[in-house]
């Protein structure tokens, strides 16, 4: 059933509706919270379950059973194909291109160096003839200001003007070459000072990453060597397929031995936990991300909401008041927010439960909070305001 709204009613309706998915926004955040809290805490157990799992197989793999050895048998032929190619790609590709770039970045700081030797005795040079002529040029100084003081004396400004102000201005032309001479210097030292700063920025980069390639190069080759001793390699293979199959255990096997039997089945529902909160995280951030845009959406459509306010406040005399008159979709679509929030309030219950949470909130991504839903949504809302104002221009 509709319900007819003042544009203030409507106001008021939004900002409630916008309070309420921010509630159960904030309810799910903590659910986030809780989820990457226990996954640290599963995974961590699971990882280290199966890695003692792995030993303990290993160590007694005729006693698994004829069931998982055979799965281990059929994957420990993948992993001596992995590791063989693994073993071809280091020697061929891998260690000569780490090699390669550390010889590439050695020639590239011997290059550094080689420009900084070639450009200092340049730059030496070059300061040593600028200094050479401002030393002529202070010489020349010199003697014009004692052949300036000679004639200036007494009345001898008067007898020697003409003479005075030919030396002043070879003066002045003087002083402008030695202020020239001085920027060039200045120029000088500031290029060797940037390009000593600069080279030695880049060469303590390069050295870096060579440091770093070089590590990379020994820990590459001592992988290979590693691989290369044939035992080695038959026994990280064969742990490698027990790995792998009792990490995607999600069901029961049979084992002969009860103890390894009873630790087979803690791992499946290990496997089966950590599995079910990567399942749910994805709906969980997909559900957080759609309750943030229809909250955007209700706060721009209110917007718009107070602009009509606004003008009808603004021109009262002749604007009549508009009632909006919004339809049972909109009404149904928002009447479900505080049950959700109950939904969800218990973060810790659904943080141990993710599969359960899982079910509860996929039929609500579906269908209560599906794409088509949310749009028709706005859109009936939109066009009931649409009608609304049709009164103010008909």
């Amino acid at each position: 059933m509709s319900k007819s709204m003042s544009l203030d009613e409507l106001y008021t309706y939004i900002t409630g509706n916008s309070r309420k998915i921010a509630a159960v926004h904030k309810e799910l955040d903590e659910i986030q919270l809780g989820f990457n809290s226990a996954y640290v805490e599963w995974k961590a157990e699971h990882d280290a379950s199966l890695e003692r799992l792995v030993e303990l197989i290993y160590e007694n793999r005729d006693g698994v059973g004829t069931t998982l050895k055979a799965l281990v048998d059929k994957r420990l032929v993948e992993e001596r194909d992995r590791i063989a190619a693994r073993m071809r790609e280091l020697e061929s590709e891998i260690i000569p291109q780490v090699i390669d770039e550390a010889d590439e970045i050695l020639h590239k700081g011997q290059v550094l160096a080689q420009e900084l030797r070639e450009l200092n005795p340049e730059l030496n040079n070059k300061e040593e003839k600028l200094k050479s002529k401002a030393n002529e040029l202070e010489g020349e100084l010199g003697k014009l200001n004692e052949k300036i003081r000679e004639r200036s004396r007494g009345f001898g400004v008067v007898t020697h003007f003409l003479e005075l102000t030919r030396l002043d201005r070879q003066r002045q032309q003087i002083i402008g070459k030695l202020k020239a001479l001085q920027g060039d210097l200045k120029e000088v030292r500031e290029t060797w000072q940037t390009a000593d700063l600069t080279a030695s920025s880049e060469q303590e980069d390069l050295q870096k990453k060579w440091q770093e390639l070089t590590l990379r190069r020994l820990q590459l080759e001592g992988e290979l060597d590693f691989l290369q001793d044939e035992k080695a390699r038959e026994t990280l293979a064969l742990k490698r397929a027990i790995r792998y199959e009792i990490d995607n255990l999600k069901e029961p096997v049979e084992c002969p031995n009860p103890d390894l039997k009873a630790k087979l089945d803690e791992m499946v529902d290990l496997n089966i936990q950590t599995d079910d909160y990567h399942a749910a995280f994805g709906p969980l951030s997909g559900m957080i991300s759609l309750l943030e845009g229809i909250i955007q959406g209700l706060q721009r459509f209110n917007e718009s909401v107070q602009g009509l306010i606004d003008q009808q406040k603004m021109h009262s005399a002749y604007l009549p008041k508009l009632t909006v008159v919004l339809p049972e979709e909109v009404l149904d679509f928002h009447k479900g927010w505080e049950r959700l929030r109950q939904d969800v309030v218990d973060e810790a219950e659904i943080s141990a439960h993710p599969a359960e949470f899982l079910v509860k909130i996929q039929p609500i991504l579906e269908k209560d909070l599906g794409e088509r839903t949310i749009q028709s949504m706005f859109e009936s809302m939109g066009e009931a305001l649409n009608r609304a104002t049709e009164k103010w221009s008909a």
